[in-house]
């Protein structure tokens, strides 16, 4: 059961857009084993009709569509790397690769007990432009960020497939523009060995933000969001999912509504 798990979590992780993705990031509270690789290919759509200027809102129209792929290799069984690429494509100026990611998983700790497993982990990460997209346009797809990620999370797996997560850390922005946020997200769903369900909610805040001038101005964002997802097992080493999320509140963000759709395959060489 943990590995499909391992394959539901996944899916989660691979839903970036914009500056969304630096905030959620693509860690998850399992591991793919040694010589286990995870693949999740997602296809996004998000819009919104509201863009908040520092916390004052103004109408503006946005549409921008993502394909992403994830990779997590395991190194061994309590470490694996993490890649997440990302392509975007507002219209025929505003496209191409975005803000790409790698990361360093380790699992730090795991206790059983009667009701369940307790996990810990760490990861460190770095995010960077993956091409020179263009940034001083209407219509941006980002603004080149290169940054730093550090994350610290713990997650409970109860035996009757519930399970809740917690997970919080520091990103150190280094350009275009010097800042520090603090990512946090809670979730928590239910999975069986061919269904999966789950429900979180997302908040990220960067510290002394200014007010964007333009729509992915770089000044410095914060939102609270939710989302969730759906999955379904076709095999136990492939499957398909659909989800969705929605910015509640934020600063320097537009008041987006996301839905994705996508497939993942689990391929074990260690079998």
């Amino acid at each position: 059961m943990k590995a499909i798990f391992s394959n539901f979590i996944c899916l989660l992780m691979v839903f970036g857009l914009v500056s969304s993705l630096l905030a959620q990031g693509p860690i998850t509270g399992f591991m793919p084993g040694k010589k286990g690789t995870d693949f999740a290919l997602t296809y996004s759509h998000e819009q919104y009709d509201e863009y908040f200027f520092g916390r004052e809102s103004q109408a503006i129209d946005y549409q921008v569509q993502s394909v992403n792929l994830f990779i997590e290799h395991g190194i061994m069984d309590s470490l694996s790397v993490v890649i997440n690429l990302p392509y975007l494509y507002a219209d025929e100026l505003n496209k191409g690769f975005q803000d790409g990611s790698a990361w360093i998983k380790y699992r730090n700790g795991q206790n059983r007990y009667s009701s369940g497993i307790l996990t810990q982990m760490i990861a460190a990460g770095a995010g960077f432009p993956l091409s020179r997209y263009p940034v001083m346009t209407d219509n941006p797809i980002g603004i080149r960020n290169t940054i730093l990620h550090g994350r610290y999370l713990g997650q409970f797996q109860f035996n009757n497939g519930i399970f809740v997560h917690l997970q919080a850390g520091l990103d150190f922005y280094i350009s275009p523009n010097n800042q520090t946020a603090l990512p946090a997200m809670a979730r928590t769903g239910w999975g069986s060995a061919t269904f999966y369900f789950d429900l979180w909610l997302e908040y990220y805040h960067t510290f002394d933000s200014g007010v964007d001038r333009q729509i992915q101005g770089g000044q410095g964002s914060s939102w609270l969001r939710t989302g969730g997802v759906l999955y379904y097992a076709l095999s136990k080493d492939f499957g398909l999912f659909a989800g969705g999320a929605y910015i509640l509140s934020g600063r320097n963000i537009g008041q987006s509504t996301r839905v994705n759709a996508g497939l993942v395959y689990k391929w074990n060489r260690g079998k």
